[in-house]
């Protein structure tokens, strides 16, 4: 029996929406969580986040300075977007982040509504504001550090160690209940010979899967803050309701501070990073395995359209110079004979400490047109699917790493495929790039893929999609708020 190429994409789709957003009993689903797709994948190499793992500034020369500098330019840019719930991440709007296009970034848009947003100020105590101010002092610390380009001393913000301890709590459970989902989805979904050790080894772990993630959740409130600092941004918001415009005006200055000067003429960036800063050398990746046979399963995954990944062709295709084109003799109904595909994956946290989300899910502020804001549209108007400026941000990057395929007729089809386009084009399948060559800005790399016409391996990580969280109505002022008392 022959399966099309769409159909796997299909499947892979539904499954990976369920391991990465769905859940059960021991795994409550993620809430207002969508993913966006890449389209082609994003290679990186492990030395591409020293930036992550040292910090900026901390190089033992000038030129190991300039190096994380530009690395942490480079990731700040490309996850500066604000993510569509009706397409994929292509090559044309990846490349409209590195040339500042007309793609909106979420720094930009972000910046607007501080500072156009008009805020609730009913006076607060002085014991009030001493208490907000003590509270985001446990969240947020400034310090002093040197502009890299002036050579001039700035103050930045950035997470404190409480906070970066609640990340970290975060992050752990994150990756257990990734691995718990993922064995989960495997053993519904199996079928078949290649099945059998997906549900020997949940009905033999299960209990085990289950206790890791009870073990991180217990993990991030005892050593992760985690019900102090929920209860710190409670009262934030709650305080906040009342009057917002020192808030505001505190915000507006960290995100003042965070704006970093890159080497390039015109290369502003806020900065950006991810948690744990050494994911891509740790040992805290989780294996996925898909074959062919689970297109015929029984099990079903409910996913709305516009959550699924609409917009990704599952046929082979070719990019180059941002121009993504799907290949007529290797679309979604390509017949394959045989097909199992593996890869091992990690979800990392996307940390923007200039990004306070508390603000735009606040019910004290409203946008008014024609005073700053001339969209057409609010951020978000709380649809399903969302429409407008800001409908949600990037709150986690997918990656993975040592892609295995093994289908003696996508093999083929590959060699066949690539022969026809130009060296330089990037070739892909769905979400992963599998051939070609791709550039972080001002460095132009390479990675190739080994071919043996039965097997396909691609070494080396890259992103293939992210997961996004979806902000509801925005603004979305509460009820009983004279507008006359915004200012």
């Amino acid at each position: 029996m022959g399966y099309q190429l769409g159909e796997l994409g299909r499947t892979f789709r539904d499954q990976m929406y369920n391991v990465l957003t769905g859940g059960d009993g021991s795994v409550p689903p993620a809430k207002s969580s969508f993913i966006t797709w890449c389209m082609p994948g994003l290679p990186y190499q492990e030395a591409d986040f020293m930036f992550a793992a040292q910090g900026i500034g901390t190089g033992a020369t000038a030129q190991e300075d300039k190096l994380l500098l530009q690395q942490a330019f480079n990731f700040a840019s490309l996850v500066d977007f604000i993510p569509d719930v009706t397409s994929a991440y292509s090559s044309e709007r990846q490349d409209g982040v590195w040339r500042n296009a007309s793609g909106a970034r979420l720094s930009e848009i972000y910046g607007q509504i501080l500072k156009f947003s008009k805020v609730i100020d009913d006076q607060l105590t002085d014991d009030q504001k001493k208490k907000l101010e003590r509270f985001r002092g446990l969240l947020r610390v400034t310090r002093t550090v040197k502009d890299i380009v002036t050579e001039e001393e700035k103050q930045v913000t950035e997470d404190s160690p409480m906070l970066k301890a609640y990340k970290a709590g975060m992050q752990a459970y994150v990756a257990a209940a990734l691995a718990y989902n993922n064995k989960r989805i495997a053993a519904q979904a199996a079928v078949g010979e290649s099945g059998k050790q997906a549900v020997a080894d949940w009905a033999a772990n299960a209990q085990l899967y289950s206790l890791q993630v009870a073990a991180a959740a217990d993990d991030w409130t005892s050593s992760g803050y985690r019900n102090d600092v929920e209860e710190i941004n409670a009262y934030i918001d709650q305080t906040t309701e009342k009057s917002m415009l020192l808030w505001k005006r505190n915000l507006e200055r960290f995100y003042e501070e965070a704006l970093t000067s890159a080497l390039g003429p015109g290369q502003s960036f806020c900065y950006t990073t991810v948690a744990p800063g050494d994911f891509a050398t740790s040992a805290g990746w989780t294996n996925y395995t898909m074959y062919h046979q689970m297109v015929d399963s029984h099990s079903h995954y409910e996913t709305t359209s516009w959550s699924a990944g609409g917009g990704l062709s599952w046929g082979l295709w070719s990019a180059s110079a941002g121009v993504t084109s799907n290949s007529s003799d290797y679309s979604e109904n390509f017949q394959l004979e045989d097909f199992e595909m593996s890869f091992d994956m990690t979800q990392v946290q996307i940390v923007r400490p200039w990004f306070y989300p508390e603000f735009l899910e606040n019910r004290g502020w409203d946008l008014r047109k024609g005073e700053g804001w001339n969209y057409d549209d609010m951020p978000s108007d709380g649809g399903t699917p969302p429409k407008g400026r800001f409908i949600g941000y990037p709150l986690q990057a997918l990656f993975i790493k040592n892609l295995t395929i093994r289908s003696a007729s996508l093999a083929q089809a590959f060699q066949a495929h690539q022969s026809s386009v130009s060296v330089h084009a990037s070739v892909g399948f769905g979400p992963f790039s599998v051939n070609g060559s791709y550039s972080h800005s001002e460095s132009d790399q390479h990675f190739h893929s080994e071919n043996d016409g039965v097997t396909i391996k691609v070494p080396g990580m890259q992103i293939i999609g992210f997961v996004n969280h979806l902000l509801g109505k925005t603004p979305n002022l509460l009820d009983g708020i004279d507008p006359g008392q915004l200012v």
